[in-house]
């Protein structure tokens, strides 16, 4: 029965599949906007309307820091579900990626989240720098502080 069970963790690789191509996807996208960005730069366009080169390598940050958090899932579920577990020679894997269990996991998906919304959130009131603003701005940055005090708290223990 046991041995069925251990059947079930290669569904782990549908989502470390679906994920890099998600992954992959998103790479994609920031790419294409830093490309139009660095376009925006090159064309001498003036910093108005829909044309904020800066804004759009920001907005292309975001989306590659998504990809890294895809990555960084679909890396840390293959060692932790798809790896034979005799074999426990991680010295070939990069240190963040030597990890044990899923709460290791989590917290280094927490810390990759934390900094990719840290670069969204700069990115938002670097926008708002440029349109009219509402308190509505400050949610993420309140998501960021209050994700860094509950990771303090849960590495602290």
């Amino acid at each position: 029965m046991f041995q069925s069970l251990l059947k079930i963790r290669y569904l782990a690789l549908v989502l470390v599949v679906v994920a890099v191509i998600h992954a992959l996807a998103f790479m994609a996208l920031g790419i294409r906007t830093a490309l139009h960005a660095y376009h925006l730069i090159l064309s001498g366009a003036k910093d108005v309307g829909e044309n904020r080169p800066g804004v759009e390598l920001l907005h292309s940050l975001d989306t590659l820091f998504i990809s890294m958090v895809l990555i960084v899932l679909a890396l840390g579920m293959a060692k932790l579900f798809l790896r034979n577990p005799t074999e426990h020679d991680d010295s070939k894997l990069p240190v963040w990626l030597r990890i044990e269990s899923i709460t290791e996991l989590k917290v280094l998906i927490w810390e990759t989240v934390l900094t990719t919304l840290l670069i969204v959130a700069m990115s938002d009131v670097s926008s708002a720098l440029y349109e009219p603003t509402t308190w509505a701005i400050l949610l993420t940055p309140a998501a960021v502080l209050l994700l860094a005090i509950s990771l303090f708290f849960i590495k602290r223990r």
